[in-house]
């Protein structure tokens, strides 16, 4: 199940991977297909993407829950805060 944010960063992937690495200590995780995302917590994956669609909000951070969409949506109300407090961006939820 996924639920989305949007950040007012204007980093590239990369950079915003390491940096919510680094500072929140969220294990880095590869796939197979190197693919690359953070691990929150057990059952929740963080990935990072930007997408100029919004141009206030370029950076859009997935929730990628295993048991259900409410959790995914918890995990958001959990982590908006938590990213928003540690790095300074502007975090908002996504419907």
């Amino acid at each position: 199940m996924t639920a989305f944010m949007r950040a007012d960063a204007r980093i590239t992937r990369r950079e915003a991977i390491l940096e919510l690495g680094s500072i929140l200590r969220f294990p880095l995780e590869v796939d197979d297909d190197g693919a690359e995302y953070l691990r929150p917590t057990s059952d929740t994956t963080l990935d990072v993407y930007v997408d100029e669609v919004d141009p206030h909000y370029p950076l859009v951070l997935t929730i990628w829950h295993w048991k259900s969409q409410a959790d995914a949506r918890t995990a958001v109300s959990e982590l908006q805060p938590l990213i928003a407090r540690s790095t300074g961006w502007t975090v908002i939820a996504q419907e």
